[in-house]
């Protein structure tokens, strides 16, 4: 089977991958903008913070059932429309958050946050349909570079609050409600660029087939049964749980504390720093050392993470910006390397399955941390918190010794 540096040209391969970046950052943007406000929102309606996480731990829901339905859409149609199709029910589900803060319903909000986790799935695709563009042999430098559009949603998300406060109160409405409404036409924008100039389809005609179809479903659990499989896949959820587990619960050790919430932000924004803005060295080390020894540095980064983390106080400015700078780029390097290495020697429709498996599952197991993140909290505190994040990774470097050698599937 043809691959995508095979049948198009260098020039179209750069616009293509540009037009993926550019979308991605713009659904990143508004991404971060809804989520930074969604807590808060939740609060305002509940009248207290007991269940202000919810909303954001149902939109990860949203994120982890819209990566597998539009990956296996996809299959069938091609990357372009089911970028479409993903990111018009994430305009939806903002649509439905504005108006849930301007009625004060909290039911609302949920089906909204729900819808727009679905549509932020179909942007966590736009990586892979990247590494469809650029062929193997670069895919780790694409999904490195579509991970870095991060960056841009990190620094202009947070920076749309302001002006979508002043729009909402011209019109009488909630800040939270104009944030939504700002984040929708954000996601419109991306899903306009994407559907006038996503041509040709990173994904070739030859390549598109029934995700239902018997010999792919035996293509996929064959290669969930191969080390590297599982490998890969393990990879992707340590990282994604271990990073959210100290994440989401930090800002709560700071306030409590009694630090401000200035430095709330700056420990944050050292993580998004952490988490995005090296990209591109990560995908210029993935194929030089590989993608294994890749994961392999930023799963002893989270352990050195969480030891870093483990006895500071919350006011220990230096200390705990340190920890996280270094959680958000041990995820990074892990997120990158296994995305690449998940779908290692298999091809075509059997590879979008695999790829909307493997974000259902990570996202999925995601939703969970964030669910299970203050319990912990309130069961062990801060410091055992981080114990625990430094025992699953300690897991998944004895699994990674008890595994021979990683070998794809053969294609």
């Amino acid at each position: 089977m043809p691959e995508p540096e095979q049948t198009i040209s260098n020039k179209t391969r750069r616009r293509l991958t540009g037009i993926l970046f550019t979308a991605s950052a713009l659904n990143r943007t508004s991404f971060i903008a809804a989520i930074t406000v969604t807590a808060i929102a939740a609060e305002d309606m509940l009248g207290s913070a007991q269940f202000a996480g919810v909303p954001a731990a149902v939109a990860t829901v949203g994120v982890a059932v819209g990566t597998t339905t539009i990956s296996d859409f996809m299959a069938q149609r091609g990357r372009r429309l089911g970028f479409v199709l993903g990111l018009s029910v994430g305009v939806v589900g903002a649509a439905l958050g504005a108006v849930a803060v301007a009625i004060d319903s909290f039911l609302l909000l949920l089906v909204g946050l729900y819808l727009f986790g679905m549509g932020s799935g179909a942007d966590r695709l736009s990586r892979y349909a990247a590494a469809d563009v650029a062929g193997p042999a670069r895919a780790a430098a694409a999904i490195a570079l579509i991970v870095w559009a991060g960056t841009i949603g990190s620094i202009v998300g947070p920076a749309l609050l302001g002006p979508a406060e002043v729009a909402a109160d011209a019109i009488d409405l909630e800040a939270a409600a104009g944030v939504y409404a700002i984040a929708g036409l954000f996601i419109a924008a991306s899903a306009l660029l994407l559907w006038l100039f996503l041509r040709p389809d990173p994904l070739g005609p030859s390549e598109t087939a029934d995700p239902e179809d018997a010999s792919i479903k035996t293509q996929v659990r064959a290669h969930f049964r191969t080390a590297l499989g599982r490998y890969a896949l393990l990879s992707l959820v340590v990282g994604q749980v271990v990073m959210v587990l100290i994440m989401t619960m930090t800002p709560i050790h700071i306030r409590a504390s009694g630090a401000g919430i200035s430095l709330v932000g700056v420990v944050i924004s050292a993580h998004t720093l952490g988490m995005f803005a090296f990209s591109p060295v990560t995908g210029w080390l993935a194929p030089r050392i590989g993608n294994v020894r890749v994961i392999l540095l930023g799963q002893a980064l989270l352990i050195v993470s969480a030891l870093l983390a483990m006895p500071a106080a919350g006011d220990e400015r230096v200390l705990l910006i340190t920890a996280l700078f270094l959680l958000g780029l041990g995820w990074n390097l892990g997120f990158v390397a296994a995305s690449a290495l998940l779908t290692e020697g298999i091809h075509g429709a059997a590879r979008l399955r695999v790829q909307g498996i493997g974000d259902a599952v990570t996202w999925s197991a995601s939703a969970i941390s964030v669910f299970s993140s203050g319990l912990l909290l309130d069961w062990g505190g801060y410091p055992r918190l981080n114990v625990i994040g430094v025992g699953i990774v300690t897991a998944a470097l004895v699994y990674r010794l008890s595994l021979g050698r990683l070998e794809p599937v053969p294609s």
